[in-house]
């Protein structure tokens, strides 16, 4: 091979590791929760970030539903991080939300386009016959500073069972 074509060679195999190393979370850095859907057995945990800004700027928030094998949405007893050395760290916010109670409640209208142009208005059939019961999600809040790749979320169920998601699955 000649002199060039090696030289070519290394420089992109480096640039591709600098990507990749530049692409990973470091440990220290505080993360952002997006919408992801994870399924623990028969359940099913639902989380999003904090969509609407309403939280403290120096917290994160993390939305969270958490439904049963029969889709009903299961209220957590507990809700904390944990570190590797197995510390709990407690949210410094703890919000359990009842149905009907949703930020964007009201008339379960949405607009929709019926692919020629034309507008129509549809009827959200998901709100209106969506989950019942008295309970809808849980708001949780922690410090941006502890909110890193090297945690984990540990939810906690009434009957006892307990969840242990990674972080980095939740957030980036």
């Amino acid at each position: 091979m000649k002199k060039p074509r090696c030289i070519a060679l290394v420089v992109v195999f480096g640039l591709m590791v600098a990507l990749c190393l530049q692409a990973a979370p470091r440990v220290g850095a505080p993360l952002t929760p997006i919408r992801t859907t994870n399924k623990q057995g028969a359940y099913t945990v639902d989380t999003v970030g904090d969509t609407l800004g309403q939280s403290s700027p120096q917290n994160a928030r993390l939305i969270i539903r958490v439904f049963g094998a029969d889709k009903q949405v299961v209220k957590p007893s507990q809700i904390v991080l944990v570190d590797k050395s197995g510390g709990v760290i407690e949210p410094v916010f703890r919000e359990d939300r009842k149905v009907g109670h949703e930020e964007n409640t009201g008339l379960p209208v949405s607009a929709a386009t019926d692919g020629y142009g034309g507008m129509g208005v549809g009827i959200n059939l998901n709100k209106i016959f969506g989950p019942k019961g008295t309970y809808s999600y849980t708001k949780v809040d922690w410090p941006k500073s502890v909110f890193t790749a090297d945690k984990r979320l540990q939810i906690v169920l009434p009957n006892g069972q307990a969840f242990l998601l990674r972080l980095t699955s939740l957030a980036k």
